[in-house]
């Protein structure tokens, strides 16, 4: 029996699709745009004309040949309740011409496959707290009474990160088990799925255990598993090794008997690192830690620098939004070009990283809750002086002909002492020398980078060494614990990086 892998898309005509989305379906949902397409249907924006919510609508014919696997989805959706998994509301059939769908709750988030093509890969505290989530999703399936339900293509596409909550959608290869062995056609995805999927072998829970498996080295390494797997001693430690070659071993009785049994190993890797932090952080604290970025002239490139902050955190395993507190219009003119929108909370995740626009102060947003913030003042120096900062970073630029510029910030009335300044080579030519002004403060030459959601070694190194400074001034007792865990993290990313032990 061969595995079918890609997947089939319902048989329309343009004429059709422009229909769709300029039409009210069922009489009450205004089809906005195409959000996916999976293989029993195409997946549609709506908005209900009448709540003014937005549902997602998988739309299929019923004379496709995959009509029998579109309703099994609903009904395998409508029997489970779980804040990660869809809620199934209705499902419509529009007379006449023959359109059957699937009104489901829209979920706000970006996939875990865009989050690790954006980063690279992700730290080992976000993988095992992501990974203990997804295991807590199949448990849920593997548990369903009375028929335990198999998902079987359990990949980065199908998992939705909503502010570090994981959810998994699309359904359409999921079976009950007892319907599993009488499967004539199998679906799944090219290194993550079970060998078995591809020989006729039986299917049952292992099947998706392999696929969690695949899933935690796609999330340490930022590549697909292949046959042979490699593990780099630099992202994947002995412990987590051991248990992704486990789940991804071809022979199923090899691998762990249960979900939960995987699960509990995960999350006494979880206790562990904990406990080496104990002290270290305090959870509850009364507001978020807030680090506070300005340019000493504009073009200095201050947004860059603070974004790139803000991308750097988040490898660390922090949860960090970066919020735009000038007039630039940065974060709308990337979320056009990546076509991403924004959340219930006005923020939009863009390469993985949520980002918050500058609305003015005429639009009132719903608290986001975000432990760390990054604000990004542009060349105002005024507001980014009176912010209220656990930490402060001042970018100028490392042009000769601008130093005096910088110079005057630095000397000027309202320069707060514990700010860092940074400066931005944006030449790989210019010596590699700090200007003079630098004597006057903390100060670091930052190296030319293009990309700020992923910078270089050496610009993580600038970043860490800025976050350890903060870390030793007296900021306070809560602020103070967090910035120490920040360093906890940045020492073991520097040591697998440069191979220090």
């Amino acid at each position: 029996m061969c595995i079918k892998i890609n997947t089939t898309e319902m048989s329309r005509t343009k004429k059709e699709v422009k229909r769709a989305e300029d039409t009210v379906w069922f009489g009450k949902y205004q089809l906005c745009r195409e959000i996916g397409r999976g293989r029993s249907g195409t997946v549609y924006l709506a908005k209900h004309l009448e709540l003014e919510e937005y549902r997602a609508i998988k739309l299929v014919r019923k004379d496709s040949t995959d009509y029998k696997q579109f309703r099994r989805e609903a009904l395998i959706l409508k029997s489970i309740r779980h804040p990660g998994i869809p809620i199934v509301y209705d499902i419509e059939e529009t007379p006449g011409d023959g359109w059957f769908g699937i009104i489901e709750e829209y979920l706000e988030g970006s996939s875990l496959y865009a989050l690790v093509s954006c980063m690279g890969h992700l730290s080992k505290a976000m993988t095992v707290s992501y990974g203990i989530q997804i295991c807590h999703l199949v448990i849920i399936l593997h548990s369903a009474r009375p028929n335990p339900i198999l998902y079987l293509d359990l990949q980065p596409k199908n998992l939705l990160v909503c502010q570090d909550i994981v959810k998994l959608v699309d359904f359409d290869h999921a079976v009950y088990v007892d319907e599993a062995k009488d499967l004539v056609k199998r679906y799944g995805t090219v290194g993550f799925a079970a060998p078995e999927q591809y020989t006729g072998g039986t299917l049952d829970e292992r099947t998706d255990i392999y696929a969690i498996g695949a899933v935690l080295y796609y999330m340490l390494t930022g590549t697909f598993p292949d046959e042979s797997p490699i593990y780099p001693r630099a992202l994947i430690d002995k412990s987590l090794r051991r248990m992704i070659e486990t789940c991804l071993h071809p022979r199923p009785e090899r691998r762990y008997t249960s979900v939960d049994q995987l699960c509990q190993e995960l999350e006494q890797i979880q206790k562990e690192m904990r406990e080496q932090e104990r002290g270290l952080f305090q959870k509850n604290q009364a507001s978020s830690l807030v680090i506070s970025v300005a340019g000493t002239s504009p073009g200095a490139g201050a947004t860059h620098v603070a974004i790139g902050l803000a991308a750097h955190i988040q490898r660390c395993g922090l949860t960090v939004v970066y919020e735009e507190h000038n007039s630039s219009g940065a974060v709308a003119q990337f979320a056009a070009c990546e076509g991403t929108e924004a959340d219930s909370c006005g923020i939009w995740r863009i390469r993985g990283l949520p980002m918050l626009p500058g609305y003015g102060s005429a639009v009132q947003l719903k608290p986001h809750g975000y432990p760390v913030v990054v604000k990004d003042f542009g060349t105002d120096q005024e507001a980014f002086t009176q912010e209220q900062a656990d930490g402060r970073l001042l970018v100028a630029t490392s042009k000769p002909w601008q130093w005096e510029t910088a110079a005057d910030v630095i000397k000027s009335p309202g320069f707060l002492p514990g700010t860092v300044i940074i400066y931005n080579q944006f030449s790989g030519q210019l010596k590699e020398r700090l200007p003079g002004p630098a004597k006057e403060t903390a100060a670091f030459l930052m190296p030319y980078f293009s990309n700020p959601f992923r910078g270089t070694q050496a610009v993580q190194k600038v970043y860490g060494a800025i976050l350890e400074i903060w870390t030793e001034q007296e900021t306070g007792g809560g602020i103070q614990l967090y910035l120490r865990r920040i360093k906890v993290f940045l020492q073991r990313i520097f040591r697998k990086m440069t191979g220090v032990q």
